[in-house]
């Protein structure tokens, strides 16, 4: 991977299961570089401070749509075998982080896929008023890691599944997958679907890396 800010080239590593250190070091990190954020926000934009909405509208321009998050609690309650957690890490620091929830039925064709439960990259990963993010496209990275376990551990056809959050639709849709309604029993978030040459298409980046 290459860093937008220094250009400097980094070898990266991709950790498959629920290892606490890794939470720990998640935890930690991205923690730090949030209040980082929000106090920037704070400084850029004061007239948060007392407008709800206002503060609403700016959290998500500044890339804090999970900011109520804690991947420590994640990490004790998606424990089952039917989750299975994905690390990334470069420069010593943990970039991305993805969870699956396996199995689901495909829309498509009936077929069983696995669903992301949850996908983030690093604060510093992300776009925000007069900030250059450092790495590009950790999440896609690791959801090709997934596919490639999927196929070959679980058995699975390529395809995945999953429930946007409204900044990261327009991700998704870039992606070739396919728009559904949304589901009133997740926050009313829209529910979308690769198909399968798109899946195959993501597995194989992380097959000829």
């Amino acid at each position: 991977m290459t860093c937008r800010q220094t250009g400097q080239a980094y070898q990266y590593e991709v950790f498959q299961g629920l290892k606490p250190t890794l939470v720990l070091q998640l935890e930690s990190e991205w923690s730090d570089e949030k209040r980082k954020v929000l106090r920037q926000l704070l400084q850029d934009v004061p007239e948060v401070q007392n407008d709800s909405n206002l503060f609403y509208e700016q959290i998500f321009l500044y890339g804090l749509a999970d900011l109520q998050w804690s991947w420590l609690n994640k990490a004790t309650a998606l424990t089952g075998d039917e989750y299975h957690w994905f690390f990334l890490r470069a420069d010593s620091k943990i970039q991305a982080v993805c969870i699956i929830y396996h199995p689901k039925v495909s829309r498509e064709d009936g077929e069983r896929i696995f669903y992301i439960d949850y996908v983030a990259s690093a604060y510093w990963n992300r776009s925000r008023p007069g900030y250059t993010k450092q790495f590009s496209s950790v999440g896609r990275i690791l959801i090709s890691h997934a596919l490639h376990f999927a196929t070959t551990t679980l058995g699975y056809r390529p395809g995945f599944c999953l429930h946007s959050l409204p900044t990261a639709e327009s991700y998704y849709k870039r992606l070739g997958m396919v728009e559904y309604e949304k589901d009133v029993t997740k926050e009313n978030l829209r529910y979308y679907e690769a198909p399968q040459v798109i899946a195959e298409q993501l597995e194989r980046e992380v097959v000829h890396e």
